[in-house]
């Protein structure tokens, strides 16, 4: 977390250098950004990292909204893997108005390092945009759906969850952007045995279709798959991301 204060401040100074672009309204149909991005480390310790993220929306302009995103992490220190991650998820919301939405999402989670070999989520919901403005939009959802586990080794198990999430964007300047996504699954059986998932993020311009953005993960099972398995996991990742 002391790298990401110690990041975030530059990386405010750094935008504030380059040219403000302003982003045009997106037309109809699809539209989204790619991301990639790499670190090698020699010398005293050999170690690699590389990230590859998607986020995707079709949006017609009318009352329905399909959000379709990912992300793998990879990195290996020493000839050792430290994080092999992917998650993804699709979502559908349809408007009731402004405000007010029901969606349905099923989300996917792979993690070899925590010996997860699948978490799949589906489930529905409503939820509530609190904020929308040009410069901030916050919002709420709450549902209910499903759990399908499986832990390297063990049987699959399933059962019914449920699911919360909240999200903020903050529209800095044209070309500085901050964002926070946060999202609790529980399962309805023994709501003890929990998963929640918090995003922090900072994107800055670079040019009309590029970006450089900065995120902190974090990821928190209440029960591992092993008692010597840490709870939390974090992440600090910096990516290149193209616009389209």
């Amino acid at each position: 977390m002391t790298r990401l204060k110690t990041l975030l401040p530059l990386a405010l100074l750094l935008s504030a250098a380059l040219p403000a672009v302003a982003a045009d309204e997106p037309k109809p149909g699809w539209h989204g950004s790619f991301g990639a991005g790499l670190s090698m480390n020699s010398g005293n310790s050999d170690a690699k990292a590389y990230n590859l993220g998607f986020d995707l929306k079709y949006d017609p302009k009318t009352k329905n909204l399909v959000k379709l995103g990912g992300l793998y992490l990879r990195s290996d220190a020493n000839g050792q893997v430290t994080a092999d991650k992917l998650t993804a998820a699709l979502r559908d919301e349809y408007s009731f108005s402004d405000r007010f939405y029901a969606y349905g999402e099923i989300g996917f989670l792979h993690d070899k390092v925590a010996r997860l070999d699948y978490l799949w989520s589906p489930g529905a919901g409503i939820g509530y945009r609190i904020v929308k403005t040009d410069t901030v939009k916050l919002e709420a959802s709450a549902g209910f759906g499903g759990a399908i586990e499986k832990y390297e080794g063990r049987e699959s198990t399933s059962g019914g969850a449920y699911r919360a999430g909240m999200s903020f964007e903050w529209k800095v300047s044209p070309a500085v952007g901050l964002t926070q996504k946060a999202t609790g699954l529980w399962k309805s059986d023994d709501t003890g045995d929990a998963y929640y998932h918090l995003d922090l993020g900072l994107t800055t311009s670079l040019s009309k279709l590029l970006e450089l953005k900065l995120a902190y993960l974090l990821d928190h099972k209440t029960r591992p798959a092993l008692p010597t398995l840490e709870k939390t996991d974090t992440a600090f990742i910096a990516a290149v991301v193209a616009k389209f």
